[in-house]
C-alpha cells in the first residue's frame, strides 16, 4: 500500500463498497482469505431490525463478506443511510441498530455511506463485543471520519501498519488500529510541546519533570519587551497561552461544522473546515509576522464576540482567502472571546510558530461530539481539553487535580443517577428496572414510555440538581448531562436536542471551581455540547452564575460568616406563629437576585449583560448590609475569585429554596488530594480556617474530607455524593474525624478499592465511594490488574450486588474493609484476648535531624579507637571525626528479615546520655571534646542555621536536632523494621546498639513481658502478620505496605506457654546462624507453620493467608 495514495483515497468521498475492498480490505487481508457473501441484504431477514433501522433512517445493511482473523470471524457489511439522516447527530439510534446487528457476531467492519453520492462524508466503523455473558451488552464501535475535508493521516498510517503484519493480523491488532486512547495520547503529547514552546519564547523557561513533581528550568534567553508586559510574572505567561491556544482549538471544533468562513449569500454549513490553516496560508508575510494581534484578535473580539446579524453576519478577516477576505463568521456570546486583562498584553511570536500549531491541528479530526466508552470517533474530541487541563498544568498536581477516566466519570454518573431515581421506591424489582433502564436507555424495561414508572421517572430528571463542587474541567456534570439527556431522549422523544441540553444545563447542572481556567474549560464543553445538535448557529447561553469560579471549602471572608445571607428572615411571632403576610426586605433581594440570574442566562446583549452584573453586585451588598455584615468587598469580585464562594447565594434556588426541601440531589466529583503539610506550605491561613471549620479535619488530614464534609452539608437528606478519591481514610488516623461525621449522619454506602492497581493517573491509592443513607457498607477490592481503560470498563460494568461484602460499621476506629472470607479470618484473629500493643512498651521512630545530608557520614572506616573516616554527602568529601560523637546508623536498607544487623554508616550524635535522659552538649563543650567534629560542624553551619526556612538562625544551639525525640531509647534492646516493606523485614538489635533513620521504627516491649524477643520477632516476621497487614493496613506501590504502628498495634496474640515461645525461639536462632538459603526457607517454613499452631489455624485458613 502507497501511503500517499492511501490517503488520497480515503480523502475522496465513497466510491463504493467494492472499491473499498479492493483499495484496502484486500491489501491487508488477502483477497484469498475474503468469503464473499454477495451482499445479502439483512433487513429483508430480521423483521425487528428493519423496523428499528427504518426509524434511524438507514436504508440499507448488507453483508459484504467474511474474513478469518485469528480465532475470530471478521464480517464487513456496508450500511446506506438515508440522506435526511446527520450521522454525527444520530450516533445514538445507529448504535442501537448495531447492537442488534452484532448479536451474531462478536466482530465486524461497518462502512456507512449516504444514499445520495453527492453527500461526500462517510465513516468506517470497527464493531467489537465482549466474549462473556455479561459482556454481551457492552458493543463497543470505533469510527474513522472520511471523506473531502477529514484529516485521513491516522487512519492511513494505522492501515499501513496492519498491511504491515498481513498474514499475522490478530483481533488485538485492528483493536490498535482504531485505539482512541493511543490518539489522545499523541496528541496530548505533541500540544504539550506547542504549548511549551510559545511560553517557553516569552520566559526562556520550561516545565520539566523531577521525581513525582514539576520544576521550573531555564532553557534560554527571555523576550525582553514581551517578558516585561507580563511584569516578569511566569503564571501570567501560562495563563495567557492556555487563553490563546484554548481559543484556538475551539475554533477547530467549530470549523468542522462548517460555520467559519460561510462565504457571503452563503449558508451556514457551508463554511471552509480547514479554515484556521487556510486563514494562515492565505495571510500575507505582514500579517503571518504579527498573526495573533493583527488576524486573530480581531476575529476572536470583533468577530466571535460581536452581534452582527444585522449584516447577515459578516465579518471582515482582511485577509485574501480563495472567496474573498469578507465572511460569514457566528456571533457565539457566552464569554470564551469576551475581552479581558490577559487581551490587553502586546505579544508578538516568530509566523513559524503559528504555521507549526496550525499543521499540527490539520493531521487530526476533530469531532465535536464527546466519545463515550463504549462509541468513540477516532479523533480529538471535547473531553481532550479536560485532559489538557488537568494534565498539562504543571501545578495541578501540587493542587492535587487529576484527570479521571470517562470509564469511571461513566460507571459514576450513572451509579448516582440511579441512586437518585431509586430514592423512595421500596419494590425490588423496580429499583432494578430502573438500573437496567439508566445503562441501556430501554425505556421498555420501565414499562413504556407512558408507564407511571416511567412519568415518575422523567419528572425526577427534569428536576434533578446536581453540582460538582471541584468541577475541574467539567467531567462529571458533562457525564451527568449525557445521561440525563439520553435517559429523557428514551421517554420523551423530542425533536430539538439542543433545547432539552440547554434545559439540563440551566436547570439540574451547577459547578464551582478554585481556578479559573478550570471553570472557563468546563463552559467550553456545555457550549461545544450545544453546537453539536444545532444546524445553524445560535448563541451560546451565558454560564457565568452555573459553572462558577470560587473556593468550594469556604463561605466567609476575613472571618465573616457569608453565608448568614441565607439565613430565614422571618421573624417568630410569640414563638409559635411565622409572619408570612409580608416579605422582609431580604425576601425581595433574594427574589430579585434569582430572576436577574436567570435573565442573565438567556441575555445576548454586552451591555445589557453588564448592566445585569453590576445589578446582582450591588444586589448582594444590599443583603449584607441588611443582615448588618459591614465588610469591604470592594477589592474582590464576588462572584470569581479565590477565596471564598457564596453558595447559599449564587446556588439560592438550590440551597435557599422558598420551598423549603433544600440541597442538591447529587453531589459529584473528584476532589482534590492534598495533605495538609502540603497546603500548609502555600497558604497556611486557610489550612487553619479548615482546621477550625471542618468536623472531619483531624489530625494531619487531606483536602479530600473535606469536601465529603462540605457535600454532606449541601446535599438533601436523601441525596447521594459520588466521590472518586482515596480509600485511606477508612483506616487511617486522620480519617477519625470524617469517620466519626459519617457515622453520626449515617452516610456510608458503597465503596469500590481499587487498591494497589492505579486505574489513572494520580499516584494514590484510589476508589470509588458512594455515600448516602445506609445501614451498612458495601464494600469491594479489586483483586487483579488491570491493563487498559478498555478493561476497567468491562469490570465496572459487570458489577453486580453479589460482587459486595456488607459490612457493619460500629465506631470510627480504624475500619476493616475486606471480602466476606477474608472478613471472617480476621474476626477469628480478633477473638484473641491480646494485641501487639499490649506487649510493647515502646514504639519509636528513628533520628529526625532535618539535614542528613550533614550529619549522615557514609561508607565509614575505623581509623583508631578514637577516630572514624567518613564521606560527607553535603561536602562532598571525606572527613575524620571521633568517634564518641556519633553511632552507628541503619537505613531501611540495612535491615532484613531475621539477619544480623550492619552499618558502615554513622550519624553525628551532639548528645550525652545518661540512663534516662540526652543531654544536648554545649558548643564549648563539643569544641573542647571534639575539635575534628566541631571543625566539621562549623563548616557546616549556615546551612544548619538554615533548617525549616532559617528556624535556627540566632539559636545559639545550631548544632542540634529540631525534633530530638527517643534518643535514650536507641540503646536498649528492641526490633527494628523498616516502613515500608514488601513483608515483613523485622530484625533483633540485642544489644542496643544502632541508630537509625525516620523511615525505621523500634520496638521495646514491655518489662513484664514473658514472651522472647525471638518469639515476637517470628510472630511479625510471619506470613501470618503480613497476611493480616495486607488486609487492614494502606497499601503502596508494587504492593508494599508502610509498617506504621497504628497497622501494627492491633494485630491479635494469643497466649504463648514457655514451652511454645522455646520451641519457636531456637527454631529462630537456628535460622540466624544458618547461611544456606533453601535451610533457611525450610526453617522459616517451620516458623510459620508453629505461628499457624498458636493461632489454631485450619488449613482452609493457611490457603486464604498463603492465597
Amino acid at each position: 500500500m502507497n501511503k500517499d495514495k492511501l490517503k488520497e483515497y480515503l480523502s475522496k468521498p465513497f466510491q463504493g463498497c467494492r472499491s473499498f475492498l479492493d483499495e484496502i480490505i484486500f491489501p491487508i487481508f488477502g483477497e484469498e482469505n475474503f468469503e464473499d457473501t454477495y451482499e445479502t441484504e439483512l433487513l429483508e431477514a430480521q423483521s425487528e431490525i428493519q423496523l428499528l433501522a427504518e426509524q434511524t433512517g438507514i436504508k440499507s445493511i448488507k453483508q459484504v463478506g467474511q474474513i478469518p482473523v485469528g480465532v475470530d470471524l471478521l464480517l464487513i457489511f456496508d450500511i446506506t443511510v438515508l440522506d435526511r439522516v446527520m450521522m454525527e447527530r444520530n450516533r445514538v439510534n445507529i448504535q442501537r441498530v448495531i447492537r442488534r446487528v452484532m448479536e451474531s457476531f462478536s466482530s465486524a467492519f461497518m462502512l456507512f455511506h449516504y444514499d445520495d453520492d453527492n453527500r461526500w462524508d462517510w465513516r468506517f466503523s470497527y464493531c467489537h463485543k465482549g466474549a462473556t455473558d455479561k459482556e454481551t451488552t457492552d458493543n463497543k464501535r470505533y469510527t474513522f471520519l472520511l471523506g473531502p475535508g477529514q484529516s485521513c493521516r491516522t487512519a492511513t498510517e494505522n492501515f499501513i501498519k496492519l498491511a504491515e503484519k498481513h498474514e499475522d493480523i490478530e483481533i488485538s491488532d485492528i483493536e490498535r488500529a482504531f485505539d482512541v486512547e493511543a490518539l489522545s495520547d499523541e496528541f496530548f503529547g505533541k500540544y504539550k510541546e506547542q504549548y511549551e514552546k510559545f511560553v517557553c519564547y516569552i520566559t526562556g523557561k520550561k516545565y520539566v519533570k523531577s521525581g513525582n513533581k514539576y520544576v521550573e528550568k531555564v532553557v534560554g534567553e527571555p523576550h525582553s519587551t514581551m517578558y516585561a508586559a507580563f511584569n516578569y510574572n511566569d503564571k501570567l505567561v501560562r495563563d495567557y497561552i492556555k487563553q490563546m491556544l484554548g481559543r484556538i482549538t475551539f475554533l477547530h471544533f467549530l470549523q468542522k461544522k462548517g460555520w467559519m468562513g460561510v462565504p457571503e449569500g452563503g449558508q451556514w454549513g457551508e463554511g471552509d473546515q480547514q479554515f484556521m490553516r487556510n486563514l494562515f496560508i492565505s495571510a500575507s508575510d505582514e500579517q503571518k509576522e504579527d498573526f495573533l494581534d493583527v488576524v486573530l484578535e480581531p476575529l476572536f473580539g470583533q468577530g466571535l464576540d460581536t452581534d452582527r446579524s444585522i449584516n447577515d453576519d459578516i465579518f471582515d478577516t482582511y485577509v485574501a482567502l480563495e472567496k474573498g477576505s469578507r465572511v460569514r463568521i457566528p456571533y457565539l456570546n457566552g464569554g470564551l472571546f469576551e475581552r479581558n486583562n490577559l487581551d490587553e498584553i502586546k505579544t508578538q511570536f516568530p509566523a513559524n510558530f503559528f504555521s507549526e500549531l496550525l499543521d499540527f491541528f490539520y493531521q487530526y479530526n476533530f469531532t465535536i461530539d464527546e466519545n463515550d466508552p463504549n462509541e468513540a470517533q477516532v479523533g480529538v474530541d471535547p473531553e481532550m481539553l479536560g485532559r489538557i487541563f488537568e494534565n498539562l498544568l504543571e501545578d495541578n498536581k501540587d493542587k492535587g487535580a487529576f484527570y479521571t477516566p470517562k470509564e469511571i466519570v461513566r460507571y459514576m454518573c450513572r451509579q448516582s443517577l440511579i441512586a437518585h431515581l431509586q430514592t423512595d421506591i421500596c419494590d425490588e424489582a423496580q429499583k432494578e428496572s430502573i438500573a437496567q433502564f439508566v445503562t441501556t436507555y430501554d425505556v421498555s424495561l420501565i414499562g413504556g414510555e407512558s408507564s407511571e414508572l416511567a412519568v415518575n421517572i422523567d419528572q425526577k430528571l427534569k428536576e434533578v440538581k446536581i453540582c460538582d463542587p471541584a468541577i475541574g474541567s467539567g467531567a462529571f456534570p458533562m457525564g451527568l448531562l449525557k445521561e440525563l439527556f439520553m435517559c429523557r431522549g428514551a421517554i420523551e422523544h423530542f425533536d430539538n436536542a439542543a433545547d432539552i441540553k440547554r434545559h439540563i444545563i440551566q436547570q439540574n447542572i451547577y459547578g464551582v471551581d478554585i481556578e479559573r481556567g478550570a471553570v472557563d474549560i468546563a463552559r467550553l464543553r456545555f457550549w461545544l455540547s450545544l453546537i453539536v445538535d444545532e444546524i445553524s448557529p445560535v448563541t451560546l447561553p451565558n454560564l457565568d452564575y452555573k459553572i462558577m469560579q470560587g473556593n468550594s471549602l469556604l463561605e466567609q471572608y476575613k472571618g465573616i460568616d457569608l453565608s448568614r445571607i441565607a439565613q430565614d428572615s422571618r421573624q417568630i411571632v410569640n414563638n409559635t406563629q411565622t409572619l408570612e403576610i409580608f416579605d422582609t426586605m431580604l425576601d425581595v433581594y433574594r427574589k430579585d437576585l434569582r430572576e436577574m440570574i436567570n435573565r442573565y442566562y438567556f441575555e445576548s446583549d454586552h451591555v445589557n449583560k453588564n448592566k445585569l452584573v453590576q445589578c446582582i453586585n450591588k444586589n448582594i451588598i444590599k443583603q449584607l448590609t441588611e443582615i448588618g455584615i459591614q465588610t469591604d468587598l470592594s477589592s474582590i469580585d464576588i462572584q470569581s475569585n479565590e477565596q471564598f464562594f457564596l453558595w447559599h447565594t449564587w446556588f439560592g434556588d438550590v440551597l435557599n429554596n422558598p420551598s423549603g426541601n433544600n440541597g442538591f440531589d447529587i453531589v459529584i466529583g473528584n476532589p482534590p488530594y492534598l495533605r495538609i503539610q502540603e497546603l500548609r506550605k502555600s497558604n497556611s491561613q486557610l489550612a487553619d480556617i479548615l482546621s477550625k471549620q471542618y468536623k472531619s479535619a483531624t489530625g494531619s488530614f487531606d483536602l479530600y474530607v473535606t469536601f465529603v464534609e462540605k457535600a454532606i452539608n449541601i446535599v438533601k437528606k436523601k441525596g447521594v455524593i459520588a466521590y472518586i478519591m482515596p480509600v485511606k481514610w477508612t483506616n487511617s488516623a486522620f480519617g477519625k474525624g470524617l469517620r466519626e461525621f459519617l457515622l453520626k449522619k449515617s452516610f456510608v454506602s458503597t465503596i469500590i478499592n481499587f487498591g494497589a492497581y492505579q486505574v489513572f493517573e494520580a499516584s494514590t491509592y484510589t476508589g470509588i465511594h458512594i455515600f448516602k443513607l445506609a445501614e451498612t457498607l458495601k464494600y469491594l477490592e479489586l483483586n487483579r490488574n488491570l491493563r487498559s481503560l478498555s478493561e476497567l470498563d468491562l469490570f465496572l460494568n459487570a458489577l453486580s450486588t453479589n460482587d459486595f461484602v456488607d459490612i457493619k460499621l460500629n465506631d470510627a476506629d480504624p475500619w476493616v474493609l475486606t471480602n466476606k472470607t477474608i472478613h471472617d479470618l480476621l474476626d477469628k484473629l480478633n477473638r484473641f484476648p491480646c494485641r501487639l500493643s499490649d506487649v510493647f512498651e515502646k514504639i519509636f521512630q528513628g533520628i529526625a535531624t532535618s539535614k542528613d545530608d550533614v550529619y549522615f557520614l557514609y561508607d565509614c572506616q575505623k581509623l583508631d579507637s578514637n577516630l572514624i573516616e567518613g564521606e560527607s554527602k553535603y561536602l562532598h568529601r571525606r572527613i575524620t571525626i571521633e568517634k564518641d560523637l556519633v553511632k552507628p546508623l541503619l537505613k531501611g536498607e540495612d535491615v532484613h528479615r531475621y539477619e544480623h544487623l550492619y552499618s558502615n554508616r554513622y550519624v553525628i550524635f551532639p548528645y550525652n546520655l545518661n540512663r534516662n535522659s540526652a543531654e544536648l552538649y554545649t558548643e564549648e563543650q563539643i569544641k573542647t571534646m571534639f575539635p575534628k567534629g566541631y571543625e566539621y560542624l562549623k563548616e557546616c553551619e549556615s546551612e544548619l542555621r538554615d533548617r525549616e526556612k532559617g528556624r535556627l538562625k540566632a539559636d545559639k544551639f545550631w548544632y542540634r536536632y529540631i525534633y530530638p525525640k527517643s534518643l535514650t531509647l536507641f540503646q536498649k534492646e528492641k526490633l527494628v523494621a523498616p516502613e515500608i516493606s514488601l513483608g515483613g523485614n523485622f530484625s533483633y538489635d540485642i544489644n542496643g546498639q544502632f541508630y537509625s533513620t525516620t523511615t525505621i521504627y523500634g520496638y521495646i516491649k514491655n518489662k513484664s513481658c514473658q514472651i522472647s524477643y525471638e518469639t515476637l520477632l517470628a510472630i511479625m516476621n510471619s506470613s501470618l502478620c503480613w497476611w493480616f497487614l495486607k488486609n487492614t493496613g494502606t497499601v503502596l506501590a508494587n504492593g508494599y505496605f508502610r509498617y506504621k504502628p497504628t497497622y501494627l498495634k492491633p494485630f491479635p496474640l494469643p497466649i504463648i506457654s514457655q514451652k511454645k515461645d522455646k520451641e519457636i525461639k531456637d527454631l529462630v536462632k537456628k535460622l540466624q546462624q544458618e547461611d544456606d538459603i533453601m535451610v533457611r526457607k525450610h526453617f522459616e517454613n517451620d516458623i510459620n507453620q508453629k505461628i499457624y499452631d498458636l493461632y489454631n489455624l485450619t488449613t482452609k485458613d493457611i490457603n486464604i493467608v498463603l492465597s
